[in-house]
């Protein structure tokens, strides 16, 4: 389907094109783990994961532990890479056995030497020694690549969205470069205004648009956002409400300003109102499927 048949569709047929040619995924290769961020979290600790391999299997680790982290407290700060931890600042809730609670904050990016012995105790309930001792028997900076790789794990839901932001910017650059366009992402109101003087009313004076395109030629930009959503949930329904009223707040602009939204994912096939009530003011709604069949492109020709 070309774009404009697409456009001269009511919007309850765009929307049914739109949904039959959803994607099953748009997870690249690079989405499943960030080995740059995995690698330099590990790095900075390289030193210190080094030196503790000194408490590998040792008998007595606890008085070895106290007496290494006396010597070198600096070497605490590497704990928390240890315990799979982003925290480096730990409110520690203790239980005793006639169970009176206490809470203890242990700070491990910068180590209170007064309390050598507090953090000592905390790597021995956490069960952080009884690995040491037993478990582990190679280096410990492998073992935190491990261990930063399945942390990374828990950002790949938000990787979803760079991940279409990337998708969004390689598509556009190489239009822009054969249509002779002009483009920045995360470009705001003041930005477009003095790059291109071009008015764009903004409901929140720091909204960031995903990719702004203009064309010198038109004097015209195309605001574009793009997200993804693999499942459902109401945050589509609030997504879809948000875009709605941008795309009509924005096209207020005395200059030529258009919308379009890029989206995909198969949890749009669980808000079908909300979404419906979005294809009913916002025109350009694509999806991958429809950024390889040139859509992006003949609009910015139309």
């Amino acid at each position: 389907m070309k774009l404009n048949d697409y456009l001269e569709l009511s919007s309850e047929e765009r929307l049914k094109e739109f949904l039959s040619s959803l994607s099953v995924t748009n997870r690249t290769p690079e989405y499943y783990v960030n080995w740059e961020k995995v690698n330099r979290e590990t790095k900075q600790f390289e030193l210190e994961l080094n030196t503790l391999n000194y408490l590998i299997s040792k008998d007595s680790i606890y008085n070895e532990a106290l007496s290494l982290f006396t010597k070198q407290p600096d070497l605490l700060r590497a704990i928390p890479s240890l315990i799979a931890s982003r925290d480096k600042i730990l409110d520690i809730l203790s239980i005793d056995e006639q169970d009176n609670m206490s809470f203890e904050r242990l700070n491990f990016s910068k180590i209170d030497t007064n309390k050598i012995k507090e953090y000592v105790d905390f790597t021995e309930k956490s069960g952080l020694l009884n690995f040491l001792q037993n478990n582990a028997n190679r280096s410990l900076v492998d073992y935190v690549y491990g261990v930063e790789a399945g942390l990374d794990s828990n950002a790949r839901k938000n990787r979803s969205g760079t991940t279409m932001e990337g998708i969004l910017e390689r598509h556009i650059d190489k239009i822009a470069n054969e249509l002779e366009l002009e483009w920045k992402a995360q470009a705001t109101a003041p930005f477009i205004k003095e790059k291109w003087n071009i008015i764009v009313p903004v409901d929140k004076s720091e909204r960031r648009f995903d990719v702004v395109v203009y064309s010198k030629k038109k004097h015209k930009v195309w605001l574009i956002e793009t997200n993804y959503y693999g499942g459902g949930g109401s945050k589509l329904k609030a997504v879809a409400g948000e875009f709605t009223e941008l795309s009509q707040f924005v096209i207020t602009s005395n200059d030529n300003v258009e919308f379009v939204w890029v989206t995909d994912g198969q949890g749009w096939k669980t808000a079908h109102l909300p979404l419906s009530e979005a294809f009913n003011h916002i025109t350009n709604v694509f999806n991958l499927c429809m950024l390889k069949e040139d859509f992006l492109s003949e609009l910015f020709q139309k």
